[in-house]
């Protein structure tokens, strides 16, 4: 008899919506996302976050929208994680070095390469099982990685000192994100992590005597006052704005929400890697044209670089951590880093067309 009344209630209660799950409803009704954003609207970058909260609304007829409730004038970069995961706002618009002191293998979206002259950023993502890999990361942190906005540049370094040979960095005071520590180390440099607003002031002070950083920036940032010398190369990925959503937000939300959220991501990467190929390009010139010296090294100095970039961040950010999540991660890692090299080698004019490496074992799940 008990059963039978305890079944009864289980069916009222079914029937009325009262058991809510882990999983997402298409009953959740309209969401409204409070978004905090690591970046000032001002950096070329930002565009493609401010794409994105269009896209989200488009794509999901208004059922979806996000407010950007401002930027590190809010809440300071280095510090969005946290408020984030514990529900002060429902989203972040981030990378992965802006929250090191939670993981450390957030970098790894970072780490991906993210080269100027390929369209298909976001789809050699999902392909090489990236963005699989770091939503096992974020989950148990309280976070859903939605994916990222990666398109159109890598990291790139600018000084006040010429740096003809990797001697020359010896001694160095850079600023660059946590990410770029174990090979600038190992150069002899030393690092700190400063956000954008802080980097002219310091330069200008003689604080720090150049900067590595994943993007363009050096005009938005008027970095060609108290700069000399850039090297035009994007040498290693840059990595794209990874959007990161509350976990518990995120669950509340239907599968068609979710999916109208993810597909912005998806437009808004191809617009990001069309609008900063243009940014860099003409940052580059820019620079040139107002007095900054250009300096190209050779071929084995950049792949010198490139590689222990490469090699050193993984060995000591991605798989020493947490050789359990690590180690799919730097798979993936490399089979993003291998398309990009091999379809650039093949034809830099090939635009969208990335061929799959062998090590790539992800089939290419876009919806």
């Amino acid at each position: 008899m008990r059963l039978v009344k305890y079944l009864g209630l289980v069916g009222i209660l079914a029937s009325l919506g009262l058991f809510a799950g882990a999983c997402s409803s298409d009953d959740s009704g309209p969401v409204e996302l409070q978004m905090i954003d690591a970046f000032p609207t001002v950096l070329d970058i930002s565009q493609g976050t401010l794409f994105f909260i269009d896209e989200v609304a488009r794509i999901s007829g208004g059922d979806v929208t996000v407010n950007r409730v401002g930027g590190s004038e809010v809440t300071h970069s280095l510090e969005q994680f946290a408020p984030t995961r514990d529900g002060v706002y429902d989203m972040i618009a981030t990378v992965g070095a802006y929250h090191t002191d939670h993981t450390k293998l957030g970098l790894g979206e970072n780490v991906a390469a993210n080269y100027t002259r390929i369209a298909d950023n976001y789809g050699v993502r999902v392909q090489c099982g990236l963005y699989d890999a770091l939503e096992a990361v974020y989950t148990p942190l309280g976070m859903q990685f939605v994916g990222s906005l990666a398109g159109g540049w890598g990291a790139r370094l600018w000084t006040v000192d010429p740096i003809r040979t990797l001697d020359d960095m010896n001694g160095k005071h850079l600023r660059a994100a946590t990410i770029y520590q174990p090979f600038l180390h190992a150069y002899g440099a030393s690092t700190t992590p400063l956000q954008f607003s802080e980097i002219y002031p310091a330069l200008e002070k003689g604080v720090i005597k150049g900067l590595y950083w994943g993007g363009a920036g050096a005009l938005s940032g008027k970095w060609d006052e108290v700069i000399k010398y850039q090297y035009p190369d994007s040498l290693a990925g840059g990595g794209g704005v990874s959007i990161l959503v509350n976990q518990a937000k995120w669950d509340s939300m239907s599968e068609s929400q979710q999916k109208a959220v993810r597909d912005a991501v998806k437009s808004a990467a191809v617009f990001q890697t069309e609008h900063m190929n243009a940014v860099e390009a003409k940052e580059v010139t820019t620079l040139a044209e107002r007095g900054i010296e250009t300096i190209n090294w050779d071929a084995s100095m950049k792949k010198t670089w490139s590689d222990d970039h490469y090699n050193k961040i993984i060995a000591d950010y991605i798989v020493a951590p947490n050789p359990t999540l690590g180690e799919p991660l730097a798979k993936a890692i490399r089979c993003v880093t291998t398309s990009y090299y091999l379809t650039a080698t093949k034809n830099l004019q090939l635009a969208g067309l990335v061929e799959r490496p062998a090590s790539c074992s992800k089939p290419y799940e876009m919806s």
